[in-house]
């Protein structure tokens, strides 16, 4: 196993685990290191602009901006998790769009974050999530997470 990596039979700190455990649910992997899409696999420009906003937001370790991107977060928690996190870079791979019509889109992609918390070690995970989207006004925003 890989130097930093969880591993689900290690202990971690509490607030360490649930801190990664708080991430997984909401989706707080995302986008710098987003993968190269083409515009055939990426159905559209607003899509790859999508994830990358998503990726500086929660990079930014800030809710509010979160939250203009996925306006379904609950914020309040999502700042709870921020205060325990030191540092959060997201990286996705694998992007397929799966269908769109234009005003709704499902998304699937590989999910690589690499979460320093303030008080433990660096810890990394990676998981294949899909997520649905929808239009709004002239951008697209993220409206679930199927897994």
């Amino acid at each position: 196993m890989e130097a930093g990596t969880v591993n689900s039979n290690r202990r971690l700190r509490p607030v360490a685990l649930a801190t990664l455990a708080l991430a997984a649910t909401l989706m707080l992997p995302w986008p710098t290191g987003l993968a190269a899409m083409s515009q055939a696999q990426a159905g559209e420009p607003g899509i790859r602009d999508l994830l990358q906003r998503y990726s500086a937001a929660l990079e930014s370790l800030d809710a509010n901006a979160v939250k203009k991107v996925q306006p379904s977060i609950p914020a309040d928690n999502l700042a709870k998790a921020f205060k325990d996190m030191r540092e959060l870079k997201v990286t996705i791979g694998d992007v397929r769009v799966l269908s769109t019509d234009g005003v709704t889109a499902r998304v699937s992609c590989r999910v690589t974050q690499t979460l320093t918390p303030k008080a433990g070690s660096k810890q990394t995970s990676a998981v294949t999530r899909v997520m649905r989207l929808r239009r709004e006004a002239e951008s697209w925003v993220i409206d679930a997470f199927e897994r």
